[in-house]
């Protein structure tokens, strides 16, 4: 272990920034959200916009407190610095805190379940989105600045015990949130007597959920810590370690998706697949996050040998859109509801399937904008020669696959929609792998 004062310094101002981005998206998704239930649900739901409550006073506390702190002190360094290590342990401590309030609000929601009658997708929402738009900031901030989440224990000959170390503490942390997620579940026995099969259930919900939580979380940080670690050893050349974190981060996408239509395909209720659907629901977007770190690192270890403002552009195109369009989704759907009231006299089906359009629109928003960032990068790899121009053609494969999904939609049902999609797009990924591979061959070959 070890302090350098330097990063320190800048791991601070990259707090104190990311602490006023989740202010703000807070501060919108908590209005929209809390619009939506003063108008449309019942007084039951409001409990679903308990953890938007504590993380929007907790954050505009903190900011209070750092400005109260700069403003009673003279600007000097020691004082930046100061300021620097208050918000570097502000935003570990909001996390608990955030983490905390969404394990207390997690049975209440079990107990009540979704609601069909007004748009909300529980607490989680809020949560899943500041895990994509602070996180992508923090770790593009961390790249840019060239520092190491585990600086640390970078230079400790040790350095996976010591990861592992860290894994550990997060499973005891794991452990203390589901004894606060205990909390209000006895609570529920003991004031509102459900029956034992419907306690049982959402007792094995809530264990299943944290086990899969937990799991995705250690996952995804030990991706982090071996691309931070092979990046951190190769100066000049994409690292073999980022080749293999993407292979594996697009083989637990190719799990995750076969698991999610092999569900309709079970010879079981729809309620029972819709649970078995969302207990996998945890996986996507950290799945998802895995993916745009390899973009942000594949980036920079990139720009570290070639500069070259189209990989720039490439990678920011798929950052921004990816968290553009969740924000778009926790924010549109809701939004429709307040302004559109007449909406909730609708059917229940009716319903469903407006939001399932917006769900579809955004997704292929999404998908459109990554297609555009692929294409940069193929233009700026064969530009640098690091591939053959030959794969320009994959452009027009990338045309072809898109026409034929918006064929099948006016043809077939949608769930083979949903598996060609699906299939299409993992197969885009492996094809990006294989770039990828060829780009980190021929840097080690220009390097020796």
């Amino acid at each position: 272990m070890f302090y350098d004062e330097r990063i320190e310094s800048v791991k601070g101002k990259i707090a104190k920034r990311a602490i006023l981005i989740a202010f703000a998206v807070t501060f919108v998704l908590a209005q929209i959200h809390a619009m939506n239930l003063l108008r449309n649900a019942p007084i039951r739901y409001y409990w679903f916009a308990f953890p938007d409550a504590v993380i929007y006073f907790s954050l505009m506390i903190t900011l209070i407190i750092g400005f109260v702190r700069r403003i009673a002190k003279s600007g000097d360094e020691r004082t930046e610095a100061e300021q620097g290590v208050f918000y570097s342990k502000a935003a570990s401590v909001l996390i608990k805190i955030a983490l905390g309030a969404f394990a207390f609000d997690i049975p209440i929601v079990l107990y009540l379940g979704k609601p069909l009658t007004f748009a909300d997708d529980g607490p989680s929402g809020i949560i899943y989105a500041l895990l994509f738009i602070v996180g992508i900031y923090v770790v593009y901030s961390f790249r840019k600045h060239d520092i190491y989440f585990n600086y640390s224990i970078m230079e400790n000959e040790h350095y996976y015990r010591s990861v592992f170390r860290n894994i550990g503490k997060y499973g005891l942390w794991v452990l203390i949130f589901f004894g606060i997620s205990f909390v209000p579940f006895t609570g529920i026995i003991a004031f509102k007597t459900p029956e034992a099969v419907r306690v049982l259930h959402i007792f094995l919900e809530m264990t299943v959920y944290y086990l899969i939580t937990f799991v995705e979380f250690s996952l995804l940080y030990l991706l982090w810590s071996f691309l931070e670690k092979s990046s951190y050893r190769n100066e000049n050349s994409i690292s073999r370690s980022t080749v293999i974190s993407l292979c594996l981060t697009i083989l637990l996408y190719a799990v995750y998706t076969a698991g999610v239509i092999s569900v309709d395909a079970l010879p079981i209720s729809q309620s029972n697949a819709l649970l078995l659907v969302s207990l996998m629901a945890p996986m996507k977007p950290y799945i998802r996050f895995a993916l745009l770190i390899f973009v942000t690192y594949f980036g920079y270890e990139y720009q570290r040998s070639r500069r070259n403002k189209l990989i720039s552009a490439a990678c920011a195109t798929v950052l921004l859109s990816e968290t553009l369009v969740l924000f778009l989704a926790q924010t549109v759907d809701r939004l429709l509801f307040v302004f559109m009231p007449e909406l909730m006299s609708q059917e229940a089906y009716v319903i469903n399937h407006i939001l399932s359009t917006l769900t579809s629109v955004f997704d292929d928003a999404s998908c459109m904008a990554n297609a555009v960032g692929f294409v940069l990068m193929i233009f700026a790899l064969t530009g640098d020669r690091m591939i053959s121009r030959v794969h320009r053609s994959a452009i027009g494969g990338f045309v072809i696959l898109g026409g034929v999904e918006i064929f099948l939609r006016t043809q077939v049902d949608f769930l083979s929609v949903k598996i060609y999609h699906f299939v299409a797009e993992i197969a885009v990924l492996c094809y990006f792998a294989v770039l990828v591979a060829c780009v980190a061959v021929k840097m080690k070959k220009s390097v020796l």
